[in-house]
Parts: structure tokens; sequence; C-alpha cells
């Protein structure tokens, strides 16, 4: 008899989906939309494996673009890092997130477009599948 282990959750799909329902009027996508207003936010796995065969360990980039100014950018980058440090133990729709780990906390990064404002964040996620 041949024992399966459960597939890994995808970090990226399950932070969106807890991410994008607390945080309403921010736009939250895997890719930096074409165009926007206001905050768009963008969750992108970097790096990171699991340690053992039941809990991955994603590295995710979480960086906030505002057209508004980087006052706002700033406030969403820290309120989505509150938001992402109070998940311990939280079920998502395919695993659990046992933890999440400040790695770089919000900081101004330059972007190449001049009108946007960028604050990113880096994470540690764990997050095991759903039993």
């Amino acid at each position: 008899m041949t024992a399966y282990l459960s597939t890994f959750p995808d970090a990226e799909i399950e932070l969106l989906s807890v991410l994008g329902p607390k945080f309403g009027s921010y736009r939250f996508s895997t890719k930096l939309p074409g165009s926007f207003t206001g905050i768009a936010v963008r969750i992108h796995r970097i790096s990171g494996a699991n340690r053992d065969i039941t809990i991955d360990r994603p590295i995710v980039d979480i960086d906030v673009f505002s057209t508004t100014g980087e006052a706002d950018a700033s406030t969403a980058a820290r309120a989505i890092q509150a938001a992402l440090l109070a998940l311990a133990g939280t079920q998502t729709t395919n695993g659990v997130i046992q933890r999440v780990a400040t790695v770089n906390g919000p900081r101004w990064l330059p972007d190449a477009n001049q009108n946007i404002i960028r604050y990113g964040a880096t994470f540690e996620i764990y997050i095991r599948a759903v039993s």
C-alpha cells in the first residue's frame, strides 16, 4: 500500500483569500494591474521550502502600491503586516496557517513608475494542508 502526503496549499492563493475580505478597498492580486487607483497589493512567493513533510514555509513578498501617496502606502503595508501576524491558527480554503514571521518589515522601495509609491515587506508563512 502506497501512502500519499497531502499537497501543500498555494500560499499566494490562500493569502489572497484571507486578506482580500479584510481589506475590501484594496485591490489584491499576484500581478500588479496595468492601471489602478488607490491601493493595489501584490502577493508573490519568492522562495522557501518545507522543512518537514507536513509544513511548507514559503517566503512571500507583499508589495503595496499607492497612487495617493507615501503615507497611504506605509499605513496599508503596516495594517497588512498586523493582519498577517494575527493569522496563527487560521484555517483557509486549502490549508492552515500555523504562524507568520516577518523577514523584512514594511519599507519604501523604488518603482520604475514615478507616479506610484511602493512599500514592500517579506514574510515567512508556515502553512500546512487541511487534514
